[in-house]
């Protein structure tokens, strides 16, 4: 697994760099490609990769929308897998999913082969790559022709890449980067916000599920995401502080907290539960789990989120939700949430000189191990200042 997380965290690049720079270069640095590596100019079936963990996912979603623009008349298929194919539910940016199911229980070979068997089946015009394992599976379809992917510093892989410009771009802006040479126009800024459609289906669901909790949209919601799987769970603040933070704004405000998460995230749930007498509610824990796209209407009917730096967080931003998000190993600048421009959120971090250590692009080597388990920089980080930064969204007059 430790590996498995890894591929889908470092993008792999495809080829040497090129010649002829692009929108944005950064001298000495920056890295583009040429145009023999797309083909034809106006493609009829478009492959886009995005075998990419669920938050990245939806990073990735302003290029893929920007790609449909460009070629509206063309076929979109998209490969993802089975984690992170319910952020696109409902995205009119693509025509067609192939779900990569290799990680089920049952079957799973004749999944993959299966999967492999229908990329192999198409002929694409243009393929774009944007995850390291993508690489793999678009190899083992006989895919070999040149995509479009995401750069890297050059020889990443074996003495890593420090560089700040990589360090101060954004993710969202990363994978916009794979698309600019055949982008007629560069994006607005609305354009480079992330999407996350939810449909009357999804929120109407939501609002049962809110009902048969004795809620409704009138009370003052706050969710909360306490989990996250990414950086082998490195990125999680401590329970009791969450408990702190519930306990203080349901005594304030009269709140209502909404734990929400996955499966994984139960034990976590639980812990915080247990420490917050009265008005919250652990989704993870209650008959018939929500969804992904029904957690992420609770988390538009909610006045706040507070959470980790995970997925959540980045679809409270979708979604226009106030957030604070809780960044501790990872580049704040490089994950922030990004949303609409009166968007309002507030990024707690910390300031130890170690701080942070986990990068999209500019860490070190691949082979060199990050053996720090301290959370000192989660520690550094106290309820008051959560506190606060909520307060601070909670009393903000201005309307989501």
């Amino acid at each position: 697994m430790p590996l498995f997380d890894s591929l889908l965290v470092a993008p792999l690049p495809f080829s040497e760099s090129i010649t002829e720079p692009r929108l944005h270069e950064i001298p000495g640095e920056r890295r583009y490609h040429s145009l023999d590596e797309y083909t034809p100019l106006d493609p009829a079936h478009i492959l886009v990769s995005l075998l990419l963990p669920i938050g990245d996912t939806l990073f990735a979603t302003p290029a893929l929308a920007a790609l449909r623009r460009r070629f509206p008349w063309a076929k979109i298929t998209v490969l993802v897998s089975r984690s992170n194919a319910g952020i696109l539910r409902d995205n009119p940016s693509f025509d067609h999913m192939i779900v990569l199911d290799a990680n089920t229980a049952e079957r799973k070979m004749w999944n993959l082969a299966r999967s492999i068997s229908e990329l192999r089946q198409n002929k694409y015009d243009l393929i774009l790559n944007l995850s390291p394992l993508g690489k793999i599976v678009l190899m083992m379809a006989g895919l070999n022709q040149k995509p479009l992917h995401v750069d890297m510093p050059a020889l990443w892989w074996l003495i890593g890449g420090h560089s700040e410009s990589y360090r101060s771009r954004h993710a969202v802006d990363q994978y916009l980067q794979v698309i600019e040479p055949i982008l007629d126009t560069p994006l607005t800024e609305e354009e480079r916000q992330p999407k996350l459609y939810l449909t009357a289906k999804d929120r109407s669901a939501a609002r049962r599920k809110l009902r048969d909790w004795g809620l409704s949209p009138a009370n003052l919601l706050i969710t909360m995401h306490v989990g996250g799987e990414g950086f082998n769970g490195r990125k999680r603040w401590a329970p009791i502080r969450f408990a702190q933070v519930a306990n203080h704004l349901i005594e304030r405000f009269d709140a209502h907290v909404l734990l929400i998460g996955g499966k994984e995230d139960q034990p976590l749930c639980e812990e915080v539960a247990a420490r917050v007498p009265r008005n919250a509610t652990n989704l993870t824990s209650v008959a018939g789990q929500t969804s992904l796209k029904e957690s992420a209407a609770l988390i538009e009917m909610s006045a706040l989120f507070i959470g980790n730096d995970s997925c959540p967080l980045h679809i409270a931003a979708a979604v226009g939700t106030p957030a604070v998000g809780i960044f501790g190993p990872s580049n704040h600048e490089q994950f922030r949430p990004i949303g609409r421009k009166s968007y309002r959120q507030r990024t707690i971090h910390s300031d130890l000189p170690c701080s942070p250590c986990f990068h999209f692009i500019g860490n070190d080597a691949p082979w060199i191990p990050n053996t720090c388990y301290t959370f000192a920089c989660l520690k550094a980080i106290t309820a008051e200042q959560v506190v606060q930064a909520a307060v601070e969204l909670l009393q903000d007059p201005r309307e989501k």
